[in-house]
């Protein structure tokens, strides 16, 4: 996404976060599929999600999650569209995401390596140096701080990463503890680090707001573009609500990874919107 063709344009700025986890993963996928809008510009996103563990789109969440401990504590179980491992967010926790045409002849690696430059300008920028660990991973000090997961389709390319601000490090590694566990299992499996958090490499509490305005500083310069503020725009609020309704709020989603495409196709339909599934 950090390329020549995209720079001139004028990136979108979006700082949406919804208070529940559903919304917010039904608003990435809504986002990724308003590519196909005839008003399309490239989109930043700034969010944040409740306590909740987010699982890869190919991953079994009994052999990830320590399901009982998040019942216990209300800490909600979903599952995003793109692969990859699980995760735990809570509100010490700042996401990205990047979504812009799929650049011509890009990998998957070269989309991770282009875009963690970011992070690793935002870690510069704030008084640290962090370090890429192929193939999405970001590390300082040999611990984990950022992680990123991402798509690329035929006309559209989504990257999103987590950024541990502040973290409950702690609650991290017990609702994770079993992605620690080698099993035999069909499933993709999480690639297990330690992990840190932004205020224990600064030693000092870190303002969440400063974060994020310096985030998209390091957005800045890295997509040599304008960035400009923006509100959803209505096919996107709408699809969204599609997703969130069909999908997302499904146990058989979260849980068991299934969902019927053809219902959101029909839906879509119904609402004349412009967007493809």
């Amino acid at each position: 996404m950090v390329i020549e063709e995209e720079s001139s344009k004028i990136w979108r700025v979006l700082e949406v976060s919804y208070p529940s986890v559903f919304q917010n993963l039904a608003l990435e996928e809504a986002l990724t599929r308003s590519r196909m809008l005839p008003t399309f510009r490239p989109i930043v996103r700034l969010w944040r999600n409740p306590p909740s563990v987010i699982v890869g789109r190919f991953q079994n969440v009994g052999a990830e999650v320590d399901v009982e401990l998040c019942e216990q504590n209300d800490i909600a179980i979903a599952r995003r569209f793109t692969g990859g491992g699980s995760v735990f967010h809570d509100m010490g926790n700042l996401n990205l995401t990047l979504v812009t045409g799929h650049p011509e002849g890009i990998t998957l690696g070269q989309l991770h390596e282009k875009n963690a430059s970011i992070i690793l300008d935002l870690l510069a920028r704030l008084g640290s140096e962090g370090v890429l660990v192929r193939p999405n991973s970001i590390h300082v000090g040999g611990r984990k701080i950022s992680g990123a997961a991402a798509t690329l389709g035929q006309r559209f390319a989504l990257w999103h990463a987590s950024i541990l601000i502040s973290t409950d490090v702690l609650m991290l590694q017990r609702v994770l503890a079993p992605s620690q566990v080698i099993r035999e299992t069909r499933s993709i499996r999480s690639n297990w680090h330690p992990v840190t958090t932004l205020a224990e490499v600064l030693h000092r509490s870190v303002d969440l707001e400063h974060v994020q305005r310096t985030l998209l500083q390091s957005c800045r310069s890295a997509l040599d573009a304008k960035l400009e503020r923006s509100e959803l725009l209505e096919d996107e609020k709408q699809y969204s609500k599609f997703l969130y309704e069909r999908k997302y709020a499904s146990q058989d989603w979260n849980l068991h990874g299934n969902w019927k495409s053809e219902e959101l196709e029909g839906k879509c339909s119904e609402a004349h919107t412009t967007i493809a599934v």
